[in-house]
């Protein structure tokens, strides 16, 4: 599986939209938030189809970044243990 990171940015905190969208995400079913606005994902999807799926769940003024990405990776007071460990078994070298 590849790895992806996704990086989103409501322009209206209070969003309605917002849990939606990250409903969106986890329809993934391999995920990992990091932050509010940052998640790691696992699929066999592409950078593009993520983004086309995902920018149906935004509005015009939000902001959406997806990118393939690999081990190493490194990070700080950003996620718990729990969700760290999970990354860090499958974050992957390519």
């Amino acid at each position: 599986m590849k790895q992806f990171i996704i990086i989103f940015e409501f322009a209206n905190t209070t969003d309605p939209k917002i849990i939606p969208f990250k409903d969106m995400i986890r329809a993934y079913q391999k995920f990992a938030f990091i932050t509010n606005n940052t998640c790691v994902i696992w699929t066999e999807s592409t950078a593009v189809l993520i983004r086309d799926y995902l920018k149906t769940g935004i509005g015009p003024n939000d902001k959406l970044f997806v990118a393939d990405i690999s081990a190493p990776a490194a990070w700080t007071n950003s996620v718990n243990k729990q969700v760290s460990e999970y990354i860090i078994k499958n974050l992957k070298d390519i």
